[in-house]
């Protein structure tokens, strides 16, 4: 576990860098383009972006060390049929609240915590790969990308939309492991 914890810290350090570098090339001659969120909304300068990334990634951190040292899944024990009840259970304690997941706050904080940095540290370093290559291609005018740009319009919606959808797969992947873990718990301990 220690082993994993420092490849996807470095990998999202790494990954993170590249995407500030590949920002950088252009950032400074002329930012009118860039669509981050706080630049364009909120007028947020460099100084303004590297503070807000250095907490949000030492959040996402924090909570993947949470999860990769604090955060046990040989407690958790279940007679869920489904997923959908056992991932109701995690956050909730009952069963038949699965979609509330998206909408309210869980009960259980610290499996929100610990299942927040399993699924951050992937998706902000499959993300921070993504920009890197699209800052990259768009900055040295590379023409395969240029095609790819024509044909989508707006790339910057293709990698928001892989995001999004690396957050349901994650998120997805690690409740799975941790049902199969808290079935063969319970079919452990009634043995």
């Amino acid at each position: 576990m220690k082993l994993k914890f420092f490849l996807l810290t470095f990998l999202l350090l790494f990954t993170r860098g590249c995407d500030f570098y590949s920002t950088s090339l252009w950032f400074f001659d002329n930012p009118t383009g860039e669509q981050n969120p706080l630049y364009r909304f909120f007028g947020a300068g460099w100084n303004g972006l590297i503070i807000a990334n250095v907490i949000v990634i030492g959040a996402v951190i924090y909570a993947f060390y949470y999860y990769s040292f604090m955060y046990s899944t040989t407690k958790i024990k279940s007679s869920s049929n489904n997923l959908s009840d056992f991932v109701s259970e995690l956050y909730f304690n009952e069963k038949g609240r699965f979609l509330e997941i998206f909408y309210k706050t869980p009960k259980n904080k610290k499996t929100l915590l610990a299942h927040s940095g399993y699924v951050l540290v992937r998706v902000f370093i499959l993300v921070s790969f993504l920009a890197t290559i699209h800052n990259l291609c768009q900055f040295y005018n590379i023409s395969f990308y240029n095609s790819f740009r024509d044909l989508v319009g707006r790339p910057l919606y293709v990698i928001y939309g892989l995001m999004i959808i690396s957050i349901f797969y994650f998120s997805y992947r690690l409740w799975v492991k941790e049902y199969r873990q808290a079935i063969n718990n319970f079919e452990t301990d009634n043995e």
